[in-house]
């Protein structure tokens, strides 16, 4: 068996995640493991009603199933996160995969957790200014003043993206993933995962 199946809401969080899980072992000192992600032709609401679907084939094959998406998209944003990962995750328990799924959902998308204060982050944004993007984010409002993040961070990357004429491609999110270091992510969502991947990789 291998030890970790991961379904993803679409190609941008597939990168992110086989980025993020092969440093987890380094970066967390976790034992080595296996995985393999596959995104979810539905996308966000796919991920959100038909998961357990999916998953089902693989009880068998996997020790482990993770689900990632975001909440943007779903269907359901009217709901807390965690209530929507609870929905998931209640199905995931009834279908073969009890005492070892995790949902993690992103509120409200992918893009809250490449938001860091790092020049890996500049770099990958292609800003090239003396101005520190941070300073130049509170500066201008895009960010608010005592905040971390953006309130819409895709679209505040939009913005910085136009700013720099870079084109928007999920390769951005990639080069950070590879590089900027996630113990500094304090995103509920992305805490999540790495306390989820720790406790069931650590060594012992």
């Amino acid at each position: 068996m291998k030890d970790l199946v991961v379904i993803v809401a679409d190609g941008t969080i597939q990168k992110v995640l086989e980025e993020l899980l092969r440093r987890v072992a380094v970066s967390s000192n976790t034992n080595n493991f296996t995985f393999d992600v596959i995104s979810n032709i539905g996308h966000d609401a796919g991920c959100y009603n038909d998961s357990h679907e999916i998953l089902i084939n693989f009880v068998n094959q996997y020790f482990y199933a993770m689900v990632v998406f975001d909440k943007e998209g779903s269907g359901v944003e009217e709901k807390p996160r965690t209530t929507i990962e609870e929905d998931v995750e209640s199905l995931l328990d009834k279908n073969g995969w009890a005492g070892r799924n995790s949902v993690i959902v992103i509120d409200p998308e992918l893009e809250n957790w490449i938001w860091q204060n790092s020049p890996h982050v500049e770099n990958a944004f292609g800003w090239n200014s003396t101005d520190n993007l941070y300073a130049w984010c509170y500066g201008h409002g895009i960010i608010a003043q005592g905040e971390s993040k953006p309130f819409r961070p895709k679209e505040s990357l939009q913005r910085i993206l136009k700013e720099t004429k870079t084109p928007f491609s999920s390769s951005i999110h990639k080069k950070i993933a590879e590089k900027v270091s996630y113990k500094n992510c304090q995103d509920p969502a992305f805490v999540k995962l790495t306390k989820t991947l720790y406790e069931w990789f650590k060594k012992s």
